[in-house]
């Protein structure tokens, strides 16, 4: 089974304490969720490996389509899309004891 990563856009709203210079609260704005886009147009897909592929083959295109976020109501986008998990992971980074992409360097990949 192949799998895909889509790359999207999420804002995000900091709350700073001017007087204290710290911040207090970090909000995402799934509502406002959109595709992301390298300076071509082009959007961003990656496989399994984390490698950029093309975006107009398969299974990216399908991946593409599955992705797409969409509201419980089509008119009104409010809260997170109904077609995502409803628990969002908070980081992306490399866990400790994940050893998968240890040799993998992203400067010798190419867009295959």
């Amino acid at each position: 089974m192949a799998k895909r990563w889509v790359q999207y856009v999420v804002p995000v709203m900091v709350e700073v304490d001017v007087d204290d210079a710290k911040v207090t609260r970090v909000v995402t704005l799934p509502e406002e969720v959109r595709e992301d886009r390298d300076d071509m147009g082009h959007f961003l897909i990656y496989d399994e490996q984390f490698v950029r592929r093309v975006g107009d083959e398969q299974p990216q295109v399908h991946a593409f389509c599955v992705a797409e976020p969409q509201w419980a109501d089509h008119r009104f986008r409010v809260g997170g899309p109904a077609n995502w998990p409803e628990r969002w992971e908070e980081s992306f980074g490399r866990l400790d004891e994940d050893d998968r992409y240890e040799e993998i360097s992203p400067y010798d990949l190419r867009q295959r």
